[in-house]
């Protein structure tokens, strides 16, 4: 059992000190706090200060736990599926001229838990209204079969292929369509706050053929690898498969792979809206989730690894304390323990025979 502190990680978007109490004020965007063994941010070990997970045995396919705060909106994204991120990275390896576009060799599918109102783009929005906004902004007449077709990829192709002037003017016509169209508000307001955060951007007119989610705190939406998705504002717990694969599409400063991402959407997956009030499954993905409060404490089997992170006040894993912003982590070779919850705490569980290799 390894008692660990989170990796905290300054990217543009995210809030300023958002993620505090989980961990001191720095005066700047905290996107992220990671806890996992993943060698982008591997956890310290409290204990041991000079080790982190990536040194600890058996614990190389552990799921990733994150804090979430974006104050921000992130990049349109696809995660590459297991046969993708493997045959990508090992190409890397073989051939040092190729962009570094992969970080390892893992499909990376993820659940994000909101505890906050938290507003995304994840999954197709119905093609034909997708198709009247972008019209009624002034799409060319000859484009309009390819983006109201089923395939998503073909549509998305057409937009980013679309000249400066033509996009140019789409953009500016495009808010209007939107409410023209009776978008509902929330629809309305987050891509309203996309198109603050990146004027111009040609991923604004992707938005609209993606499908918009508001989760309420504790609702949860899974993304498996291959789902195209956006993230734009709020605080959430995130668990993934140890992975940082992002191709990019558009909406960041960072590089964007728009050849790759097409190419890694899956059309037979979609994202799933889960409820996050007992146990979270999700289908397809080799982890657990589960809420433990004070009435509700809980006794993980044995056999799987297990990552118990205190969110709000302490909590205790057997007699092991862990402090509020804290995690501790079991390897699956460890015997079952009991955990209680002074105020929240969030338990993943990965049973060793599920794991991806």
């Amino acid at each position: 059992m390894h008692r660990v502190g989170g990796v905290l990680k300054e990217y543009a978007w995210g809030r300023r000190d958002g993620l505090v109490p989980w961990h001191q004020a720095t005066g700047g965007p905290q996107a992220e706090l990671w806890f996992g063994a993943h060698e982008g941010g591997p956890a310290p070990l409290i204990d041991e200060p000079d080790r982190t997970l990536a040194d600890v045995a058996g614990l190389e396919n552990l799921p990733l736990v994150k804090l979430l705060a974006a104050g921000h909106p992130l990049s349109i994204q696809v995660h590459p599926d297991a046969d993708r991120a493997a045959a990508g990275f090992a190409a890397q390896a073989s051939d040092p001229t190729l962009p570094g576009i992969y970080s390892d060799g893992t499909e990376k599918s993820e659940v994000l838990i909101a505890l906050s109102d938290f507003d995304t783009h994840a999954g197709w929005r119905d093609r034909h209204r997708a198709a009247e906004v972008l019209i009624e902004a002034g799409l060319p007449d000859d484009l309009h079969d390819a983006i109201a077709a089923v395939d998503r990829v073909v549509a998305m192709r057409a937009l980013f292929d679309l000249d400066e002037s033509t996009r140019q003017h789409m953009l500016e016509r495009l808010l209007p369509a939107v409410v023209g169209a009776h978008w509902r508000p929330e629809e309305i307001s987050a891509l309203d706050r996309v198109a603050t955060a990146f004027p111009g951007d040609p991923g604004l007119l992707v938005i609209v053929l993606l499908a918009h989610h508001r989760l309420i705190p504790g609702q949860a939406l899974a993304v498996p690898a291959g789902v195209v998705h956006s993230y734009v504002e709020g605080l959430a717990v995130e668990v993934m498969t140890s992975s940082d694969n992002v191709l990019r599409l558009g909406l960041t400063p960072k590089a964007i792979a728009i050849e790759e991402a097409l190419a890694a959407i899956r059309p037979d997956r979609e994202p799933m809206l889960l409820d996050g009030g007992g146990v979270i499954d999700p289908p397809g993905m080799p982890f657990t989730i589960t809420f433990v409060d004070p009435d509700h404490p809980m006794q993980p089997p044995s056999g799987a690894a297990r990552i118990v992170l205190a969110l709000h006040a302490g909590a205790r894993v057997d007699d092991v304390e862990v402090v509020e912003g804290t995690a501790c982590v079991m390897s699956p070779t460890e015997p079952a323990t009991a955990i209680v919850s002074e105020g929240r705490a969030v338990v993943v569980s990965a049973p060793e025979d599920q794991l991806p290799g």
